[in-house]
């Protein structure tokens, strides 16, 4: 039977942060949903692995024996090109003795364990282990395999799912995908791989908004593009929150506006995007865990995976067509938009840090929102679908249990 644990905060705890029409008081979760340990434990069971989450893109492996790893709490985990052409993500630990197998990104032609040289193929399955294998032992390599995670590429992003059962990711992104089809994602490539860095705070501070953009951001991003309550649109086709798809659009002043020092884009805009594309930056979360920001000259992603209560994991890269990469100037622009942008993500990092230290205060509360953040109310309304549901699976499970497997 599978572990589900109870949600440590009363789960009705969370009734005054659900919303379920726009004039109702809605308040932030509580702090120890960003603190506290045992409340991550559960929200791991009750999201992570209920859920089909990104871990990266396949553009980045895209030869034979390529591969990135990643950590999903406690799971070391590896995602790799095979040499059908398909990806794989499996468990990074070595059935001999758990040692973490790959390191990083690279490209390897199989699996090998530094400690002891057993030696994986890339469908995982053992090939080799030196003293076994090779010793004439009773021993069948066949027996031994790593652990192969459900995984589905979408538009280019490689999601995975713990959960044998879960529906098809199609099934939930693929109006999406219609919908964004102008951009053909699967199709774009990025200047430089993800690089995933490590912070000290909680994954969920990620979650985007522009309440904020006025005030944090008045003097960098506001001195670039506007972004006053009126050009903020939050009532776009792109949500649909059943499929934890939550959206807005930043209405342009003009064609093909970007936030660079310029006021445009720096790139040449992409072909076949309609005019109304172009004169919108368009933001849509798929919870949990990654950002699209559709560009009238290229798609950003920010991708963030939770490590513990206090630690998570977040990267940021761009997406362009290939002849937009294969500009003699393009590098020069990139960097030079990069740099525009480098004080809003210091400003981003700030708060970031600075929030997740206010959490852990005695002093910490549950502020009311404001009608500028249907954002976080919509994401607060989905997490909240899924806490519910995982206390109910456990509520129900002990309900089943013999009293002494309770005590």
């Amino acid at each position: 039977m599978n572990t589900v644990l109870r949600s440590p905060i009363a789960i009705e705890e969370f009734d005054s942060s659900f919303f379920a029409q726009e004039t109702d008081e809605v308040y932030a979760l509580p702090p120890a949903c960003f603190t506290d340990e045992a409340f991550f434990q559960f929200e791991l069971n009750a999201v992570w692995k209920k859920q089909w989450f990104c871990v990266g893109r396949a553009n980045d492996i895209p030869k034979a024996g390529d591969y990135f790893t990643f950590e999903v709490g406690d799971d070391a985990l590896l995602a790799i090109r095979t040499r059908e052409g398909h990806v794989n993500v499996l468990s990074n630990v070595c059935r001999h003795r758990n040692m973490l197998l790959l390191e990083g990104a690279g490209n390897v032609r199989r699996i090998s364990c530094p400690l002891h040289a057993w030696v994986y193929n890339m469908e995982g399955e053992l090939v080799s282990a030196p003293g076994l294998t090779d010793s004439g032992a009773d021993f069948d390599p066949k027996s031994v395999c790593l652990p192969k995670i459900r995984t589905e590429v979408w538009e280019g992003f490689v999601f995975i799912t713990y959960d044998a059962l879960a529906p098809s990711l199609s099934s939930r992104l693929g109006h999406l995908a219609t919908q964004l089809s102008n951009y053909r994602m699967r199709d774009l490539y990025a200047s430089e791989p993800l690089k995933m860095e490590s912070f000290d705070w909680n994954w969920k501070i990620f979650n985007d908004e522009c309440y904020h953009c006025s005030f944090l951001h008045a003097s960098s991003w506001g001195a670039m593009y506007d972004t006053r309550p009126d050009t903020v649109d939050e009532h776009v086709a792109f949500n649909d929150l059943p499929n934890g798809i939550v959206s807005y659009n930043l209405i342009s002043p003009h064609m093909d506006a970007a936030p660079t020092n310029t006021g445009s884009i720096l790139q040449p805009p992409m072909d076949g995007l309609t005019e109304q594309e172009r004169t919108q930056l368009s933001y849509v979360t798929i919870a949990p865990n990654l950002l699209l920001v559709a560009m009238p000259d290229k798609v950003k992603y920010f991708m963030w995976l939770p490590k513990s209560a206090n630690q998570s994991t977040y990267g940021v890269s761009w997406l362009y067509p290939q002849s937009t990469l294969e500009r003699d100037d393009h590098l020069e622009k990139f960097h030079t938009e990069h740099d525009d942008l480098y004080p809003v993500m210091i400003e981003d990092l700030f708060a970031w840090r600075r929030s997740h230290m206010g959490m852990k205060s005695q002093f910490s509360s549950r502020g009311r929102l404001t009608n500028q953040e249907l954002v976080i109310k919509r994401l607060q309304n989905w997490l909240i679908e899924q806490y519910r549901a995982e206390d109910a699976r456990a509520a129900k499970q002990q309900a089943v249990l013999p009293i002494e497997a309770i005590a």
